[in-house]
């Protein structure tokens, strides 16, 4: 019987590292998971990203992050937001890119009678509440509703430049007429916001003759000349 927290392959068996596999187990922290030679988990696919997904041992708990892949990582049917933090549970159906799917199995976790939460790492955006969490924090006062719109805007193109015109339209609309001067005060009190909440880390960085773009905690930095 299996004690460590494995991978286990549902569609089929296919190639997994250069050898046929159906189960892999998780030995090593942090376990990234992609089309690179260097992953841990090899997924020979062009609809897979480089650097796709990674998994990482947490307060106990193995949390699944997608690492701004361009096809997404699921996990039971929900798509995961990039560099947002996932607890996995025993059964928890992975897919990845819609190419293939994978059962997180973890035996230990059939002992264990109540859960651990994990807190969350990074930013979080809750679009029907209009609300933003930091590490599993709820920024209060709420942003308001241009500062959100912008933040969301932001975010969707996680390590892609967002140009001013891109910003204009997004919170403003075509009919508006709006200066830099105005987007430059917007995004300055969106940086504040966020850094009142969480100081150590930038989210909002500038591209300097290029625009804005967005980078969350555990993601990896946008590469240069990448637009929308």
């Amino acid at each position: 019987m299996p004690t460590a927290p494995r991978l286990v392959l549902l569609d089929s068996v296919i190639t997994l590292n250069d050898r046929l596999a159906q189960a892999l187990p998780l030995e090593t922290y942090p376990f990234t998971i992609g089309r690179a030679r260097d992953c841990h988990l090899i997924i020979d696919h062009t609809q897979v990203s480089r650097l796709h997904a990674c998994l990482e041992y947490d307060h106990e708990q193995v949390v699944l992050t997608d690492l701004n892949s361009t096809n997404g990582t699921f996990v039971n049917g929900e798509r995961l937001v990039p560099g947002q933090q996932k607890r996995l549970r025993a059964g928890d159906k992975i897919n990845l890119a819609q190419v293939c799917t994978l059962e997180f199995d973890d035996p230990g976790t059939t002992v264990q009678m109540l859960p651990v939460e994990v807190p969350l790492k990074g930013l979080a955006l809750d679009d029907d509440g209009a609300q933003v969490t930091i590490d599993g924090k709820r920024l209060d006062p709420p942003l308001s509703p241009s500062q959100f719109a912008l933040l969301s805007l932001l975010v969707r193109n996680e390590g892609r430049i967002v140009t001013r015109e891109d910003v204009r339209l997004y919170v403003w609309g075509e009919e508006e007429e709006v200066t830099d001067q105005t987007i430059d005060a917007l995004v300055s009190r969106l940086r504040k916001r966020l850094d009142e909440t969480d100081p150590q880390h930038e989210y909002v960085l500038t591209r300097r003759g290029f625009g804005l773009s967005f980078r969350n905690k555990n993601s990896p930095r946008p590469p240069v000349g990448d637009c929308l």
